[in-house]
């Protein structure tokens, strides 16, 4: 029989891997109160360091300022093209 694949909320997640920085208990302590295996623990733990990292180099963004800086880059597009067009329509016009 296969094992059953348990799945984790983001928010639990977290919590276990907090609680695991805090240093109050061993990850097989948190573990064993939770039902939670080890090896899933310290992967969080592993997947947490990793972004924080991330976070702190500045590689993974607020979600918010990026989508600021797409629509900055876009309305600077538009302005470019809307030069563009009556640049275009001037020219043609005077060719007609």
């Amino acid at each position: 029989s296969q094992m059953k694949r348990n799945s984790y909320s983001p928010e639990l997640k977290a919590e276990v891997v907090l609680e695991v920085l805090s240093g109050l208990k061993t990850v097989q302590q948190i573990g064993q109160e939770r039902g939670i295996h080890p090896v899933s623990i310290t992967s969080w733990v592993k997947e947490a360091r990793a972004k924080l990292v991330a976070i702190f180099k500045g590689e993974i963004q607020d979600p918010e300022v990026a989508l600021q800086k797409e629509v900055d880059t876009l309305h600077k597009k538009i302005g470019q093209l809307a030069v563009e067009n009556d640049f275009l329509k001037k020219v043609s016009g005077k060719w007609k």
